[in-house]
């Protein structure tokens, strides 16, 4: 179990779910700014575990609001934490601060989370140089520390890894993570996967059981649309079909305009495809009836399949 104290009450932050974390923090925030930080890096691990990214990075943007540019002394990594998560509203010199956190620190981090973090959030941005440094001093930790690096390690555009040695790397991950049953973990790296092999079809498939089990509406599409197009190109018309008719229903139900539009792009070049030209032009024109500057690349899709379709109609 791990405890944090303020205000005379120990909190076992184990036992703390949704609210109540939320609650905690909120008072800590009130009058005790080091415990409010330890909070956010303790429950880092739910967080992730839930696919709770938003809620963390309210947080980490309440407790960052209140600390500026302060690292409390001897909570660096509990800082970065913070800023991994509030990232996308973290002020420029919190983002500096963070990368020199994670250049000052020679040992392993504490957090077996904040490798992964650290990875997706700032690796990109580092030399691959760095992140392999980084990912070699936390490669002994944990057996979910361990499957976080080996994830980082073949993850798109973090090492300079080789694709042969990028795939290996991700199935090391997926296999690590599955015997630790951690969903998002294996979700991660069959996303990763799925674009360095030559046959994803299966990876895909496996992806989207556990995107439907994570409620991941918005990668669920995603995903629908990749292997509706992957059939497609085989030839498989109804299977393709059916993806793209699932992945418009998802994105209806959730609000997501850009899934709904890649998922009528879809449909339409498989009506097309079936000779069905008529319905093939109304998907296409329901995403060109859409809001231009949200939908830019959507738009530029469909017309370039609309003057397809003008061009199959011209040589009939």
């Amino acid at each position: 179990m791990r405890y944090v104290d303020f205000e005379g009450d120990r909190y076992d932050v184990s036992a703390l779910e949704g609210d109540q974390v939320v609650s905690a923090i909120e008072r800590a925030c009130e009058s005790d700014s080091r415990a409010a930080l330890r909070l956010v890096a303790e429950y880092s691990a739910y967080w992730w575990s839930q696919g709770l990214q938003d809620e963390a990075a309210a947080a980490a943007e309440r407790v960052l609001s209140i600390l500026g540019r302060t690292v409390p002394v001897g909570l660096d990594e509990e800082y970065l934490l913070a800023v991994l998560h509030g990232a996308g509203s973290a002020e420029q010199e919190q983002l500096e601060l963070a990368q020199h956190i994670v250049l000052a620190t020679t040992g392993p981090f504490r957090y077996s989370v904040t490798i992964l973090l650290w990875g997706l959030v700032f690796g990109p941005f580092e030399s691959a140089a760095v992140v392999e440094e980084v990912l070699a001093r936390n490669e002994d930790g944990d057996a979910w520390t361990r499957a976080a690096v080996e994830l980082c390690r073949g993850y798109p555009g973090l090492t300079a890894a080789t694709p042969g040695d990028a795939a290996q790397a991700l199935r090391t991950a997926l296999g690590r993570f599955r015997m630790l049953d951690d969903r998002w973990g294996m979700f991660l790296a069959l996303t990763a996967l799925r674009n360095i092999v030559d046959e994803p079809v299966d990876i895909i498939s496996e992806a989207l059981e556990l995107a439907e089990k994570l409620r991941a509406d918005d990668e669920s599409g995603l995903l629908l649309c990749q292997r509706g197009e992957l059939y497609r190109h085989q030839g498989d018309l109804d299977a393709a079909g059916e993806d793209f008719s699932w992945a418009l229903a998802l994105a209806e139900h959730a609000d997501l305009a850009e899934t709904a539009a890649a998922a009528h792009i879809g449909l339409a070049r498989v009506a097309r495809g079936s000779g069905d030209l008529l319905t093939a032009r109304e998907h296409l024109a329901i995403v060109l009836s859409r809001d231009a500057e949200e939908l830019e690349d959507a738009r530029y899709e469909a017309l370039h399949e609309l003057n397809l379709l003008i061009n199959s109609q011209a040589s009939a």
